[in-house]
């Protein structure tokens, strides 16, 4: 394989890629919002729901770790 195959090859890829990039459809700015407002919103509800499990075991342990000590 010479070095003008080589070229050819690198130029046709960014042809085709230059071709298919604009093929792509992007969400409009709604949908982007709205997505973004789910993602948060389930953000939150994982967070407060980890908060108290996290509650929970530390007040948890803490009963049966000074009740095993004793």
């Amino acid at each position: 394989m010479n070095i003008n195959e080589i070229k050819g090859k690198i130029v046709n890829y960014l042809k085709e890629i230059n071709s298919e990039s604009k093929k792509v459809v992007w969400p409009g700015r709604d949908y982007v919002t709205a997505a973004t407002i789910i993602v948060f919103v389930i953000v939150m509800l994982v967070t407060v729901f980890l908060m108290f499990v996290d509650f929970g075991f530390a007040k948890f342990f803490a009963t049966f770790g000074k009740a095993g000590m004793r």
